[in-house]
C-alpha cells in the first residue's frame, strides 16, 4: 500500500493558508485512522485534524510555519 500524504487541509472556503501549530503525534510514532494527528490555526480558529490513515507518521512540515492549503506536511507509511 502507498503512503498517505499528510495535507494542510481546507478549513473554510476564504482561506488560502493555515499555520501548523501543533503535532499531536511524534516523528516516527503509530498512529491509528482517525486519532488526532496535528492543528492548524488560521486568522478565525484553531482546528485539530485527524489521521486520514493508519502507519508511522513521518513528519516534514515544521511547528510555526505557514502553508498554503494542499501543501504537504508529512506522511503515514503502512509498515
Amino acid at each position: 500500500m502507498a503512503d498517505f500524504v499528510i495535507r494542510i487541509p481546507r478549513t473554510s472556503v476564504a482561506v488560502s493558508e493555515a499555520e501548523l501549530t501543533e503535532l499531536l503525534v511524534e516523528d516516527g510514532q503509530h498512529v491509528e485512522e482517525g486519532s488526532p494527528l496535528f492543528t492548524v490555526a488560521t486568522e478565525k480558529v484553531e482546528q485539530e485534524i485527524e489521521a486520514g490513515a493508519s502507519g508511522t507518521v513521518q513528519w516534514t512540515g515544521e511547528i510555526g510555519t505557514t502553508y498554503d492549503i494542499g501543501a504537504e506536511i508529512g506522511r503515514i507509511q503502512d509498515i
